[in-house]
């Protein structure tokens, strides 16, 4: 050949077959740590002393159940603080925030056990 000839071009690479190893895929699990049923009645219990319920069923991860129980808790209240100028809130309200303290950190403990 001369040197006047072009070269034949390069022939491009073989495309890969069909059933040629994939990459490794790489999967990532993240680790949830088990929450404490005691630590989620405490957050109830303790908030609770001062009118707000919910905040153990957020720890639990119910956030939506926590949510409930505390705007539910506070429209309860508002209508015993009303019926405090009938005197009947004056029963009402104990009773619905004594309930509110037995129902809601038995719930908040439980939900911590089921997940």
């Amino acid at each position: 050949m001369d040197s006047s000839t072009p070269s034949p071009p390069p022939t491009p690479p073989s495309p890969p077959a069909f059933n040629a190893p994939a990459a490794p895929q790489v999967v990532h699990h993240y680790h949830h740590p088990e929450k404490s049923g005691g630590v989620a009645a405490l957050l109830e219990v303790i908030p609770g002393l001062f009118q707000v319920f919910g905040i153990g069923h957020m720890y639990a991860g119910n956030v939506g159940t926590g949510l409930i129980f505390m705007f539910g808790y506070w429209a309860l209240a508002f209508i015993n603080f009303l019926l405090l100028f009938v005197f009947i809130g004056w029963i009402t309200w104990p009773l619905c925030w004594v309930a509110a303290m037995i129902i809601s950190p038995l719930t908040a403990a439980n939900a911590c056990k089921s997940r």
